[in-house]
């Protein structure tokens, strides 16, 4: 494609985008099907901010600035939240969106990602000495001990429903050699996505000042993920039994509980609403998130992210109340 090509094309493609949009306050991005890289793809402009848009080919809810934070509502009190129509592509509620968070285990959706991306299911990983000694205080682990020998696909359903952080280093490691190799991974692919304003330095989440990430960002990760069936099968489980080998070559049952309280029955979710997929995570610096992708009698299917709770109950609180929004 030469250049006056792509500019005609990049021009046509935003005529369109201003005329259609997604709902009185989004815009849509209409992704050219031929685009092999950023730069061959039209810039899109919402009011006074400009969005790039990816070579992805499927529709995206953008939401300008401007119009996130418009409708207030006392009962969403955490820092970051975002209810869209993914049926639609309409934005249903926005607030603190584009607001740098610390992302906890949502970092794992990205790590998902990646892993679905470039990983093979049927891999023996072997488990090393770093993933197996973290060495953070207080970190969720699978109790991975060096040596052990697990199924790619089973590492990855035990990381995703139980969140171990060892899982991760180990997934990491196996992909890409290091997690730092595999962080820079994970940033090229959300760059892809339009996920600028993260930027993660591990595969798990546990805090570090340069890993964080957007409530917007987050959304983008999950509409991609939501692609993958085996993705949805496993976090839509309510627990989970990895079975592998030792070191010694023993065979090793681990029970993992799922750290959603949806799928475990802690929390009830609204009438009408089915838990397609989840991800839970928790710092200090994070505070209590969640992000679910979910359905509706109507067959719609919508994304919701609440970031930064003051606490779980809190958290389910605001969630469940925003599943109820349509």
């Amino acid at each position: 494609m030469n250049r006056y090509t792509k500019t005609i094309t990049s021009l046509l493609l935003l005529l369109i985008i201003i005329i259609s949009g997604c709902g009185s306050s989004t815009e849509l991005h209409m992704y050219s099907s031929d685009a092999s890289s950023v730069s061959d793809v039209a810039s899109v402009i919402g009011n006074s901010t400009i969005y790039k848009a990816t070579p992805y080919n499927e529709k995206v809810c953008v939401i300008p600035k401007e119009s996130v934070g418009t409708t207030e509502d006392d009962k969403i009190v955490a820092q970051g939240v975002l209810h869209v129509d993914i049926t639609d592509n309409k934005m249903i509620f926005a607030k603190g969106i584009y607001d740098k968070l610390y992302p906890a285990s949502l970092t794992k959706l990205a790590t998902a990602l990646v892993c679905f991306k470039y990983g093979n299911m049927n891999d023996n990983v072997t488990v090393s000495y770093n993933a197996s000694h973290l060495g953070v205080p207080g970190a969720k682990l699978c109790f991975l001990q060096e040596g052990d020998v697990i199924k790619f696909d089973v590492l990855l359903t035990s990381f995703l429903v139980y969140s171990g952080n060892d899982a991760g280093v180990a997934l990491a490691e196996h992909i890409a050699g290091s997690e730092k190799a595999f962080a820079d991974i994970m940033n090229k692919e959300l760059s892809k996505l339009g996920a600028v304003t993260t930027n993660y330095v591990n595969s798990h989440g546990l805090p570090d000042d340069n890993h964080y990430t957007s409530v917007y960002d987050v959304y983008l990760v999950l509409n991609e993920l939501a692609k993958y069936e085996q993705f949805l099968e496993i976090t839509s489980l309510p627990s989970y039994t990895a079975v592998f080998k030792d070191s010694a070559g023993r065979e090793v049952k681990k029970l993992y509980e799922n750290t959603d309280k949806y799928l475990t029955g802690e929390e009830k979710l609204p009438k009408g609403v089915t838990l397609l997929a989840g991800k839970t995570g928790t710092t200090t610096a994070a505070g209590n998130c969640l992000a679910v992708l979910s359905e509706k009698k109507n067959s719609h299917k919508y994304i919701t992210i609440v970031m930064k709770a003051y606490s779980y109950d809190s958290l389910y609180s605001q969630m469940s109340y925003l599943l109820k929004k349509k």
